[in-house]
């Protein structure tokens, strides 16, 4: 008969050792998640960024495509060329505190090389080359198709470019008030139809004049910049400049409203905010005392500057 002998001790874990291998455990799995989690949280900051800066560049590119060719005759004439002031549109934003910060509608002539949708040379180019253009910033849903002139079921910032043909702009080319004058073009439900949308999430659209200003053979550079508590009212006319609201003159330069009334714009720096889709959720959902918080995280802020053409 064959016997089996075991030793007397055998190896094993005991239950000290099977906790502490827990806790250790425990501890690499906390530090694994932490760590993803940043790094998932530096991913989506990224991706806001990267997605906040294409937005911002196609704002900036069109707007200043449209500025490099705008069209102005500076012959005394009493022409209104350019024309601008802080948006008046009810469609500012979702509630008290955490509306559109600063927005200007302008309208201006140009030579727009997308003209006629862009068919230049085909037979549904009539042969004009000035054309006329709106911007616009408000707060409305462009997806539903809904009425132009309200917010719609899912709202943002959106910002509006609508571009009138050179046979629209030639009725507008000789007028005292452009805003007026090219009301039935310019309307608030013609600049806000659906087809005429660049861009969504642009919280802010400001605009700063650059202004060369001679007195005595003395040339000062004027910055006037639109804001509520500014420049509300701008206009660039065949006789010369002309404006409603506060202008900040460089110090000591003895400069008045009627010197920058005869100054020329060299250029116009235009500066824009886009919010992420999370900053524009999350505005939504919390209450206007917390927008400052979400501004902080989820506000990107882009410039550029676009020399004019010298009239």
């Amino acid at each position: 008969m064959k016997h089996t002998f075991y030793p007397k001790n055998r190896d094993g874990f005991t239950l000290v050792e099977l906790l502490v291998a827990m806790m250790i455990t425990i501890v690499l799995l906390g530090v694994l998640v932490y760590l993803t989690a940043i790094s998932m949280d530096t991913y989506r900051d990224s991706r806001n960024e990267v997605r906040a800066s294409r937005q911002a560049k196609e704002a900036l590119e069109t707007i200043a495509k449209d500025l490099e060719s705008m069209v102005s005759r500076r012959d005394g004439n009493a022409y209104e060329w350019f024309w601008a002031e802080s948006e008046s549109s009810s469609l500012k934003g979702p509630a008290a505190g955490k509306q559109i910060a600063n927005a200007s509608r302008i309208i201006f002539f140009t030579g727009a090389t997308d003209r006629y949708d862009g068919q230049i040379g085909t037979p549904q180019d009539k042969g004009g080359d000035v054309s006329a253009v709106s911007y616009r910033l408000v707060y409305k849903d462009q997806i539903s198709g809904g009425v132009p002139t309200s917010e719609g079921p899912f709202p943002v910032f959106s910002l509006y470019r609508h571009l009138a043909d050179p046979d629209e702009a030639f009725d507008i080319l000789a007028i005292n008030k452009l805003k007026d004058g090219s009301s039935s073009i310019f309307s608030e439900a013609n600049d806000l139809a659906a087809e005429n949308f660049l861009v969504e999430n642009i919280y802010e659209f400001t605009i700063t004049y650059l202004v060369e200003v001679k007195v005595d053979d003395v040339a000062h550079l004027v910055r006037a910049t639109m804001k509520p508590d500014g420049l509300t009212k701008f206009a660039i006319r065949g006789s010369g400049l002309g404006f409603l609201g506060n202008i900040e003159f460089p110090e000591s330069s003895g400069l008045d409203g009627d010197d920058f009334r005869n100054g020329r714009v060299m250029a116009v720096q235009v500066s824009i905010s886009v919010i992420s889709d999370r900053g524009m959720a999350l505005i939504k959902k919390l209450p206007a005392a917390r927008w400052d918080e979400v501004k902080s995280k989820h506000l990107y802020h882009y410039t550029k500057t676009i020399t004019t053409p010298s009239p």
